[in-house]
């Protein structure tokens, strides 16, 4: 007895035999296998963006603490130090740079940079920065009358995820350039 495509589709679904043919799953896993490709791709992309967005934030907070020594009253200073396994910039302030015994610095603003197991920062010759007394990595100081960086001018490394990012502070104009290292 002849019956219709219809008939064995029905017969099929009662028994529970219906499945994806060979050709079905192949085409399914290659569509995840390429879309799995693209996420991890763009993830190395994303984290080397990471990086050089944390070293032109370390730019925009210098330029604020020279901009702000320049028109707001005190001495302002700029710190890399780590916190909790943390990078972190500090611009601090003080009123009274020449007070005996020494001046009392307030917190002007600071920035998580980001964790010190994902981001590496050295000297300009690659060499790991080293903590002074105070728990700091690298200083910045600006001159009120020229803008002249009078300490920490020369360059830093940023470093993280294959990427790495050159920091450097011109003595002369204080300002800070962001430039990609190639390796």
């Amino acid at each position: 007895m002849l019956t219709g495509a219809g008939s064995d589709k029905e017969r099929i679904a009662e028994r529970g035999e219906a499945g994806f043919s060979l050709v079905e799953l192949l085409v399914v896993l290659s569509i995840i296998m390429t879309m799995t490709g693209i996420t991890v791709m763009g993830m190395g992309s994303y984290r080397g963006k990471v990086t050089e967005r944390q070293t032109r934030n370390i730019a925009d907070a210098l330029l604020l603490a020279q901009n702000s020594q320049e028109v707001k009253p005190g001495v302002f200073r700029a710190e890399l130090c780590q916190e909790d396994h943390t990078w972190v910039l500090v611009v601090r302030r003080t009123l009274n740079p020449e007070a005996h015994g020494g001046a009392v610095w307030t917190e002007y603003d600071r920035q998580e940079l980001g964790s010190a197991n994902s981001l590496r920062i050295s000297d300009g010759e690659g060499r790991s920065l080293q903590s002074d007394s105070s728990g700091c990595y690298y200083h910045w100081s600006w001159d009120r009358e020229s803008g002249a960086c009078t300490e920490g001018a020369g360059s830093i490394i940023l470093s993280g995820s294959g990427k790495s990012y050159r920091l450097t502070v011109y003595e002369p104009t204080g300002r800070a350039q962001v430039r990609t290292v190639y390796q």
